[in-house]
């Protein structure tokens, strides 16, 4: 099977073959970008399922606290927002068991969900990630201990339901209301442990994942570029291999020796020039076989043949030169798409190779940068090394490191009197070289970016606020930004990975704060980041 692939690769036309290589590297690149899909869906799937255990324990306690309030005052009110915050938990419960199922009802799980006020856009995802990875160790660690806390809170709702009956019996009895409410703490003491453990198993099961998509991008892209590289040089070498063997040949006919034939490697253009020149060669050795044999009486012949001969011999010549100065074309185009793979530039090709080497490069520049940034995202805080930090210091060197396109937007940056503090140098010189960076790349047309870094002491934090004049962000976008893989915009409008307010992110919580923005459409930011004092 090898065998058959790489002849038929090597007999193919020289044009064939580059679209071949260009459409093997974009099938790689498809590949790439499809895992990079299904991660990034299965990673918010994750997202989703903590978000949902919030709103489950959220559920919990205040259904709790109704059941207890109801317990004092006998409000039917209070029992039925008891119940409707049960509801919440009910939802995820029926979505839990249909999805056990081994032929479930995917509507039936979609309806509980949204009941358990999970997000609509988010359920498909949440049922994909159920149903796919139930037999993964983390995401099985999650299920057992959901389906352990919604037999605790079966008992929860028995209690209420007969909290209720006891509340509303005639004669009322206080000691039976009693018994029941002395039952409620010891649920909630187990209900805590379970709603930590199955956090804590997605927490795992995310981190775990995240590994996994870091070495499947490395080794898909390392795939990517060793591919293109290989059939590169196998072309080249093969183009270059065959006309040094038929230039070899056209110099030994040139000197008279037509036993040196060219050698014809494969059936493809080259080759075929190889099997024409041999032809050639062929008819020109009979032609001097023949007049070897001509009679010396027959002089005009001899001299007419004679002269046929040399007019074929300079034909031959001729011919030997045009080939070997014409094909050095497609030799250039091969040696330029080998240059191009080792020193990334691009060289202009004719046709629709141009087409599809830009769409390659631009798309393994995008890719190299989304796994730069991914493997950024990854390594934040991983090698801890906490020092003293001036942070008037650390901004002069950002606005140095930013100074190309601080000049070209001709950006005003102001900070003065920044604290000095105990920090990650390199996380935080980060942090704020992604801010600075995005309040230029999101300027308003009409305005010359105006930047100001403050900080303020809080209790035991330091409260940093990093203000532009930019564009603005819509209220509903601002939680979302920090999400990593979120855009607000096409990459026609701005460039970028989507992953810069996600190191922000990280790097403030590794610092022991939080961020956050405050924006409205065309009246700039105000983004808040929070270093703890106590690192």
């Amino acid at each position: 099977m090898k065998s058959s692939i790489f002849r038929w690769f090597r007999d193919t036309s020289i044009a064939k073959k580059l679209y071949f290589t260009v459409g093997i590297m974009a099938l790689l690149i498809a590949i790439e970008l499809f895992v990079l899909f299904f991660s990034i869906h299965t990673l918010s799937s994750v997202r989703a399922y903590v978000g949902g255990e919030g709103l489950w324990s959220k559920a919990e306690k205040d259904g709790m606290y109704q059941l207890l309030k109801y317990a004092r005052t006998h409000d039917e009110a209070d029992y039925t927002k008891f119940e409707g915050f049960m509801k919440v938990n009910m939802g995820d419960h029926k979505a839990r068991i249909e999805l056990s199922k081994p032929d479930p009802d995917f509507n039936i799980a979609r309806e509980g969900f949204i009941e358990g006020r999970n997000s609509p856009k988010d359920v498909d995802g949440m049922i994909s990630l159920f149903r796919r990875f139930h037999g993964n160790a983390y995401i099985h660690r999650a299920i057992v201990a959901w389906t352990k806390a919604d037999e605790v809170l079966t008992n929860l709702r028995d209690i209420g339901e007969q909290l209720h009956k006891e509340i509303t019996a005639i004669p009322f009895s206080q000691d039976r209301v009693t018994v029941l409410l002395d039952e409620i703490d010891p649920l909630n003491d187990r209900l805590t442990p379970l709603e930590d453990e199955f956090s804590f198993s997605l927490g795992d099961g995310s981190r775990w994942l995240e590994g996994v998509v870091l070495r499947l991008l490395f080794i898909v892209a390392f795939t990517v570029e060793c591919t293109g590289l290989i059939l590169a040089i196998t072309v080249s070498r093969g183009i270059q291999k065959g006309l040094k063997e038929i230039l070899l040949s056209a110099q030994a006919v040139g000197s008279g020796n037509f036993s040196r034939k060219a050698r014809a490697y494969s059936a493809d253009e080259i080759g075929i020039l190889a099997d024409n020149f041999n032809s050639m060669s062929a008819k020109l050795e009979r032609l001097e076989k023949e007049n070897r044999e001509v009679n010396n009486s027959l002089e005009k012949k001899v001299r007419q043949r004679t002269s046929e001969m040399e007019s074929k011999n300079k034909e031959l010549e001729q011919f030997a030169y045009v080939a070997s100065h014409d094909l050095q074309e497609p030799l250039r185009t091969i040696s330029g798409f080998v240059e191009l793979l080792q020193k990334e530039y691009r060289e202009k090709l004719n046709g629709n190779g141009d087409i599809y080497l830009n769409y390659l490069s631009q798309a393994s520049d995008r890719m190299k940068t989304l796994i730069k940034d991914l493997l950024d995202y990854s390594r934040i805080g991983r090698e801890k090394a906490a020092m003293p930090v001036d942070c008037d210091d650390l901004l002069e060197e950002v606005v140095m490191d930013l100074g190309k396109i601080i000049r070209e937007s001709q950006a005003a940056i102001r900070f003065a009197d920044l604290p000095v503090l105990y920090a990650y140098p390199t996380e935080l010189k980060l942090l704020f070289q992604n801010l600075i960076a995005n309040a230029i790349k999101f300027r308003h047309p009409q305005r010359t970016p105006v930047i100001n870094i403050i900080a303020q002491p809080q209790n035991n934090y330091w409260q940093f606020t990093v203000s532009d004049n930019g564009i603005g962000i819509e209220k509903q976008n601002l939680d979302r930004i920090f999400i990593i893989f979120q855009r607000l915009h096409t990459r026609s409008q701005y460039e970028g990975s989507g992953i810069g307010l996600a190191h922000c992110k990280k790097i403030a919580e590794l610092h022991g704060g939080n961020i956050w923005a405050e924006s409205e459409p065309g009246a700039g930011s105000r983004f808040y980041f929070t270093i703890s004092k106590d690192i």
